[in-house]
């Protein structure tokens, strides 16, 4: 491998590359971040990455690196190995165990090449920073309620293991700044800003905020909050919940749409689990299996990514609710699947909601899965999937009431979550399981405007009609379901006996009135 001296590092790009994995270099601030958070370096770590960097993949020579680090003074080559040491230490290992900093023997060290695909890196989950809220009234007394506020969703979002949150003390740094957002982006290193205003209004408080792509410059969701002076901190926790609710399915909305524009040879794990998502909202054979399909590449690329193993169980435990079951080795590989996801994500509430999902729909352990619901429901009160999941469990083996309630608070904190149609029909058994067969059909039939092709909707509607005695209409939605499901049978409603309370027994004996074959 060739060696480059010190002035041929830096004429090898016009622009020295700025980041490799996870991790970006802050030149202009002396800064190392991961995630958009600093890790600490040092400023001779500083310049060894600076000189890797700049090599882009070619090995640099001891020597070479002696001399940008140490400037002008001469040292031993151990305080090379000690700080190159240190340095592996802060970066911590690549995804396939290895260095991030490979020896090059007999020469010195490199980084790896920028389209390099000797590591295959993990999943990367996308990053974001919130902004100081401006404050637009002509005093500054509400300042401290915009900082709180902005301390608050910081705090809130980084329960959420789908993206990374930067920490408070780097977004603040750009207060009273006026730096261009795709700069601050950059600097971050983050592909998503967050950032509002606060303005009053006599009695009335007025906070608009805007959720923005900087890779793509454009508004993701934008909204405004209006409150009053005398409960200032309900409205903060108002604001917060209803924030934190919307980041999260519009940042998963932006990052599938992201995979999809990917060409199919430049996938890596992640790309195949956002490409996997939307699958999760078909019902058809072919639609669960190219779930499974893309959820097992996904987790063979990279065998520790809890997201991915996690969404690769649920996929099989679709094909067990919704179609005609799985064989002893699918539910057994759907169970390992879940364990591994488990260990791997313990602390990551939506992997350990969906994996308690898996628990009783497949392995019939409701017990275990509502204590771990409620463990994840605690560890992240303003996640939509976590709470639909607890909410789901409730209604089906634990406490209807509350799953009734938690159903309603997923949608009021998030109105365009992805899952909302499975979140509709949900109250709509709560409704069924109680009795209140007109508010049941009104919640399932809501959830058929959502997503037509769900077939629980049709299983809920189809019951409440015929427990009300409207029969046509019932015949009329087991026809439909037919039609999109020729072979269901209530013999496939029946199957799920062993994971549910009693009260099952009244969806599986109205769709039998309603007319679907034994």
């Amino acid at each position: 491998m060739p060696r480059l001296p010190v002035a041929g590092i830096f004429r090898s790009m016009a622009q020295p590359r700025d980041a490799f994995g996870p991790f970006v270099l802050d030149r202009a601030a002396g800064l190392v971040r991961r995630d958009g958070e600093a890790i600490g370096v040092g400023q001779r770590g500083i310049a060894l990455l600076d000189a890797l960097l700049r090599a882009d993949g070619q090995a640099v020579s001891k020597d070479d690196l002696l001399a940008l680090a140490w400037p002008g003074l001469i040292v031993e080559e151990a305080n090379l190995t000690v700080q190159i040491a240190a340095l592996r230490k802060a970066l911590g290992k690549a995804p396939n165990g290895l260095e991030w900093i490979a020896t090059v023997p007999r020469i010195g060290y490199r980084l790896p090449h920028t389209h390099s695909s000797e590591i295959p890196l993990r999943a990367m989950r996308p990053t974001i920073a919130v902004l100081p809220f401006e404050n637009l009234s002509s005093d500054g007394e509400y300042q401290y309620f915009a900082d709180g506020m902005v301390e608050d969703i910081i705090v809130a979002l980084s329960r959420f293991r789908t993206f990374a949150v930067v920490a408070r003390n780097s977004s603040f740094a750009y207060k009273d700044r006026n730096t261009p957002i795709r700069d601050i982006a950059t600097s971050l290193g983050v592909r998503y800003i967050l950032q509002g205003s606060l303005r009053r209004h006599g009695d009335r408080l007025r906070v608009a905020v805007q959720l923005v792509d900087a890779d793509a410059d454009t508004h993701l969701w934008v909204d405004r909050f209006d409150g009053e002076l005398s409960s200032i901190f309900e409205f903060q926790d108002r604001i917060t919940d209803a924030v934190v609710g919307l980041v999260e399915p519009e940042v998963r909305k932006a990052e599938i749409e992201r995979a999809r524009r990917k060409h199919p040879d430049s996938l890596d794990s992640y790309d195949l689990y956002l490409r996997a998502l939307p699958h999760f909202r078909g019902t058809t054979t072919t639609v669960r299996a190219e779930a499974i399909r893309l959820l097992e590449q996904a987790v063979q690329l990279d065998p520790g990514f809890a997201a991915g193993l996690a969404h690769a169980a649920w996929a099989y435990e679709r094909n067990e609710t919704f179609g005609s079951g799985l064989s002893e080795t699918e539910r057994q590989r759907c169970l390992q699947l879940a364990e591994t996801a488990f260990e791997t994500g313990y602390d990551d509430p939506q992997v350990v909601a969906i994996c308690a999902l898996v628990f009783t729909n497949v392995g019939h352990d409701r017990q275990r899965s509502l204590a771990m619901l409620r463990d994840a429901r605690n560890a992240n009160p303003n996640n939509p999937t976590v709470l639909s999941l607890f909410a789901f469990l409730n209604v089906m083996a634990g406490d209807i009431e509350t799953g009734r309630d938690t159903f309603l608070r997923a949608l009021q904190i998030a109105p365009g979550a992805l899952e909302n149609y499975e979140i509709m029909v949900g109250v709509g058994i709560a409704h069924l399981f109680s009795g209140e067969f007109e508010q049941a059909a009104e919640w399932a039939s809501r959830s058929l405007a959502v997503n037509n092709e769900w077939l629980g909707a049709y299983w809920t509607l189809a019951a409440a009609y015929a427990h009300l005695g409207c029969v046509e209409q019932a015949q009329a939605t087991i026809a439909k379901l037919r039609a999109k499901a020729p072979l269901m049978r209530v013999h496939d409603l029946e199957r799920h006996r062993p994971r549910y309370a009693e009260r099952y027994e009244i969806m599986i004996d109205g769709v039998r009135k309603a007319g679907l074959p034994d």
